[in-house]
């Protein structure tokens, strides 16, 4: 990647990352500086990051805005890509899990009903699962959600749905990202 390319510019816009290794990631990204990245990850290089997945400059080998075009198709269907925990991996794949909820961002505004998405365990790249869009629900809030949706088809079990609680999102989407786009519950049929 050009040393000189001002990652800045593609913060908060849809694009296409192909790092050093050739994978390719689309989604919309934001930007960290070198100096928040060595305050907050103990790494003083600049990144992008789309889905919680952090690139550093390093790792990147080319970065450009996507086009409307650039979401993949699968049997048809647009594919969307996800990546999920191992627990709630295994919770889909074995049908106890048919809800995956998300903040409703720009990313996640791309799925319509009928969309496949690719699901990939982050403790195994090789470990993929494909999943059919059958309902999207958007809330307000997590609170909103977990007073609406069955908190069992969500991931929890009959253990820790007792203790469910929409601040257990926070792990993952602060507040603030949440009062700015909203949340949905992606209704999914594992094909």
């Amino acid at each position: 990647m050009d040393p000189n390319c001002n990652l800045f510019d593609y913060h908060e816009r849809d694009v296409r990352i192909t790092t050093v290794e050739g994978e390719i990631f689309d989604g919309f990204c934001t930007c960290d500086s070198d100096e928040f990245n060595l305050v907050e990850r103990g790494w003083g290089e600049d990144s992008l990051e789309i889905d919680h997945w952090v690139f550093y400059r390093n790792q990147i080998r080319e970065v450009r805005y996507s086009k409307p075009d650039d979401i993949p198709l699968w049997m048809g269907s647009p594919l969307h890509r996800m990546h999920l925990q191992p627990e709630p991996y295994r919770q889909i794949e074995e049908g106890t899990k048919i809800y995956e909820i998300r903040l409703y961002d720009e990313k996640r505004r791309k799925v319509n009903l009928g969309d496949v998405i690719r699901f990939e365990n982050t403790a195994d790249d090789d470990d993929v699962l494909f999943a059919r869009v059958e309902e999207l629900r958007v809330f307000d809030s997590f609170e909103e959600l977990y007073r609406t949706l069955p908190l069992r088809e969500c991931g929890y079990t009959a253990e820790t749905v007792a203790t469910a609680s929409p601040k257990d999102m926070e792990r993952y989407f602060s507040p603030e990202e949440q009062q700015r786009y909203g949340v949905v519950g992606i209704r999914i049929a594992v094909l």
